[in-house]
């Protein structure tokens, strides 16, 4: 399946490989295929809390997620992870843990294969509108009711306390 290789929407009939591709509404003719699609977020500790970030766009606008996005093709997700955590909160963190690989369906069908890191910064977040509409630090009792894909079950597995450090600097 061909999907938008920026914001992963998928193509809408014809062949993203022909003389005249389909259009992603937003981007214009950028697709890829895709049979997973990488993403890497970062479940960021501080005093107990971690840092949730509320979705500013589509799909899921206004539900709590774990901050992070799509791998960038060449990327490696810990360069995306950093990355993502920088463009969307300004902040720069250290990877201390891998969480876990998981999977999930997109809200357009496709399967994510999510990668998750425990990181820490001691930068203030600053939300970036144009993806995080507010951001919070929030107890593992006071979790929010709706949050985005299967985001939870990686907070439980969070508070659970499973995940593997990483070598190295986590950057």
């Amino acid at each position: 399946m061909w999907f938008c290789d920026e914001c992963g929407r998928p193509a809408e009939g014809g062949d993203p490989e022909a003389a005249d591709p389909p259009l992603c509404p937003e981007h214009g003719p950028r697709w890829r295929l895709v049979r997973n699609a990488p993403c890497a977020e970062v479940l960021v500790e501080r005093d107990g809390l971690v840092l949730l970030s509320r979705r500013a766009h589509e799909p899921f606008v206004g539900v709590w997620e774990i901050p992070g996005g799509f791998v960038d093709r060449g990327e490696h997700p810990v360069q995306a992870a950093v990355r993502e955590m920088r463009e969307e909160l300004g902040v720069d963190v250290e990877l201390t843990a891998l969480l876990g690989t998981y999977l999930e369906q997109s809200a357009y069908g496709e399967c994510l294969e999510i990668t998750c890191y425990l990181g820490r910064t001691d930068d203030e977040p600053v939300a970036n509108p144009a993806e995080v509409s507010e951001w919070a630090w929030v107890g593992p009792g006071d979790l929010p009711d709706e949050m985005a894909g299967r985001d939870r079950e990686r907070l439980e597995d969070w508070k659970a306390g499973i995940a593997v450090p990483l070598p190295g600097d986590g950057r």
